[in-house]
């Protein structure tokens, strides 16, 4: 898929990871959640827990609530990615704040010896900073909270795909209903909007 193509016609994938902590050199991830959306199709769901084979801090359950009785026995990570991969195939990815979560992802990837096959990666977080300006935070739950989306707990990694589709959704509205644009449109009509691959969030890495 090049980045001329519709992502609101091709359809696209909303991604979300949950981990120990937020390090990628020294924290693991324990689950992993992505949303299918294809007009016109019921949306596929992929979705598992991941035994990180070690305690998960205080610190991060008191976040996500996931605790260690809840990821044991769960398959390790390798297997999750691996079928996440096949799960998202060419389609391009929506997450919010995606540089933490890709940077989390890259060296799993260099482990299984695979790339992501998309090529364009759409984040929220600077689209919602650019398109609702003013609000007082930007992360996903808030931005939820300031819409009244309503789709079960935040940090869970489902539930935010969901969360992050419908603030995703929000942008394109917001932008004048931009459907008939192509990417490179979108990008001229927000200068500091920028097309991301992949690659490009994995080495910006966890903070943004």
């Amino acid at each position: 898929m090049n980045d001329e193509a519709f992502a609101w016609e091709t359809g696209y994938v909303a991604l979300d990871i949950e981990t120990t902590g937020l390090s990628p050199r020294s924290c693991s991830i324990i689950e992993v959640g992505a949303l299918k959306f294809v007009p016109g199709k019921k949306g596929e769901e992929f979705s598992s827990l991941i035994d990180p084979g070690c305690p998960i801090p205080a610190s991060g359950r008191s976040i996500h609530g996931i605790t260690d009785d809840m990821v044991a026995g769960q398959p390790r990570v390798e297997e999750v990615i691996a079928g996440l991969l096949d799960f998202v195939g060419p389609a391009p990815l929506v997450l919010h704040n995606a540089p933490f979560d890709l940077s989390f992802i890259a060296p799993v990837l260099d482990k299984l010896g695979r790339k992501w096959q998309a090529m364009t990666v759409f984040d929220t977080l600077p689209l919602s900073r650019v398109a609702f300006p003013g609000l007082r935070s930007y992360s996903l739950e808030s931005l939820s909270d300031f819409f009244e989306f309503k789709e079960g707990v935040h940090h869970r990694a489902l539930c935010d795909c969901w969360y992050t589709q419908q603030l995703f959704t929000r942008f394109l509205e917001k932008v004048d209903q931009l459907r008939c644009l192509e990417l490179a449109d979108l990008a001229h009509e927000y200068g500091d909007f920028r097309l991301l691959t992949p690659g490009t969030c994995q080495r910006m890495g966890p903070a943004i």
